[in-house]
């Protein structure tokens, strides 16, 4: 592992339970914001124990054929869950009321 990737694991460690944000803001976060689909290779392939259900992307959409899951994992942190989207988090990107 590379300290690139290394760096953009330390932010996803760093994402506190209620803490809802993108592939891009952790990329933007650990100072490569160009590379959210990096970010989704690092979570899909990492042996390392990370959050990766505070995760999604850009519209708040949960991991393909993980949703059930991440969807229990992140409703257990009080995240509402609505469609296979993130609607609301206590912290993070989806922690104010989207306008429809």
């Amino acid at each position: 592992m590379n300290g690139r990737d290394e760096h953009i694991i330390d932010v996803i460690r760093a994402l506190r339970e209620g803490e809802v944000v993108t592939y891009g803001d952790i990329a933007a976060d650990a100072g490569y914001p160009k590379l959210s689909r990096l970010v989704g290779r690092i979570l899909a392939t990492t042996d390392e124990e990370l959050p990766w259900w505070r995760v999604v992307n850009s519209v708040g959409r949960l991991v393909p054929g993980h949703e059930r899951e991440q969807a229990a994992l992140l409703r257990a942190e009080r995240v509402t869950v609505g469609d296979g989207r993130v609607r609301h988090a206590r912290v993070g990107r989806f922690s104010r009321p989207k306008r429809s």
